[in-house]
């Protein structure tokens, strides 16, 4: 999947499916915030991405601080949700290493338009960012805790070497996410990424894969305990 993929915003009054008019004002302030960041945008040319006047956007959000934070808090929600209901019902460290890489890929490039909007917030300072991170990793189901916490127990187990859990856990995202950031930059030195970008991708996440699993392996394990499915360079695909 190339293309954006919507997220609309909830209701402010409901907590259910937001009305017409609130989900355009949503996905306008996404869009806008996405391309410029919250410095750089201004409400008028969110009202008109929206398709509604000033007046109206400004009764449902008061002011742009407002309306950032709730599209920012929202993507976040969803990124959370997206993927870690499941990835704590894997059973190994490989299937939750599996599962992590795969829907972090997945969100990212299903939803480009929250990757810049993240990346801008960063940019920015980060402090919005930070203080929701601060909260996620109090919560049971955020993806990068159940992370976190595989990597200490499969360290505990002797499974993986004694790594640092919050590197490694740097690491995993970092890998998953800079080729997305610097896809010029990709295209560039990898004629895959030119020629088809998806397939990139496919061949990049097993890549990320191999390359952690094998590199965070006992050192007296090896290949020949593969796990189900971990198709090399060269392997099966």
């Amino acid at each position: 999947m190339t293309a954006d993929t919507t997220i609309s915003g909830p209701s402010r009054r409901s907590g259910t499916t937001a009305p017409d008019t609130e989900r355009q004002i949503f996905d306008a302030a996404l869009e806008v915030f996405s391309r410029k960041g919250k410095d750089g945008a201004r409400m008028q040319e969110i009202a008109d991405a929206a398709g509604i006047n000033r007046a109206l956007l400004h009764y449902y959000f008061r002011t742009k601080q407002q309306l950032y934070e709730t599209c920012f808090g929202h993507c976040f929600e969803r990124f959370m949700q997206t993927f870690g209901q499941w990835l704590s019902d894997t059973d190994s460290f490989a299937d939750t290493l599996r599962a992590f890489i795969d829907g972090y890929i997945d969100f990212v490039r299903e939803h480009r338009q929250v990757m810049r909007l993240m990346l801008n917030e960063n940019l920015s300072g980060g402090t919005l960012l930070g203080e929701h991170l601060e909260a996620a990793f109090q919560t049971e189901g955020f993806p990068q805790r159940i992370m976190e916490d595989r990597i200490r127990e499969a360290v505990a187990r002797a499974e993986i070497r004694g790594v640092d859990p919050k590197q490694t856990l740097l690491t995993i995202v970092s890998a998953c996410l800079f080729f997305f950031v610097t896809r010029p930059t990709v295209t560039y030195l990898n004629p895959l990424a030119a020629e088809d970008f998806d397939a990139f991708v496919e061949e990049r996440r097993r890549h990320i894969f191999d390359i952690l699993y094998y590199g965070l392996r006992s050192g007296d394990a090896d290949q020949s305990s593969s796990p189900a499915g971990a198709g090399g360079e060269g392997g099966d695909r």
